[in-house]
């Protein structure tokens, strides 16, 4: 007979292992360029508060991206955004706050450099 932490552990490796396939799935999808990783000073425990961030966080993005792409190209039709990827973990210290990864694709010319990219998620 299965003890029920046994039964528990068997189920988190089945939880780790879908993520996994998830992950891997989504990353098919994309042509991964940036993986970024956000650590929240304070008030990230709850995950509604952190879910509203991360979308106001994407809605700032879609403007800065928009606003940087090459406006030489007339008549391109829509611009096509970078995809992303965001997921959210625990503290493994056992605080309960959140941190966020972000996977994206390439970003616009103009702000496809490291400097760039830290001046963006650090000033902007």
């Amino acid at each position: 007979m299965i003890s029920l932490q046994q039964q528990d552990h068997q189920q988190a490796q089945r939880f780790k292992r879908n993520i996994k396939r998830l992950i891997h799935d989504q990353l098919q999808s994309i042509n991964p360029w940036w993986l970024i990783s956000f650590h929240y000073r304070d008030r990230h425990s709850r995950e509604d508060e952190l879910l509203q961030d991360v979308a106001d966080l994407k809605r700032k993005l879609h403007r800065i991206i928009f606003q940087s792409r090459d406006k030489t190209i007339k008549g391109a039709g829509e611009y096509p955004y970078p995809k992303m990827l965001f997921f959210h973990e625990t503290s493994h210290q056992r605080t309960g706050q959140f941190h966020t990864h972000l996977i994206t694709e390439k970003m616009p010319q103009s702000l496809n450099t490291q400097v760039e990219m830290e001046t963006l998620f650090h000033k902007r």
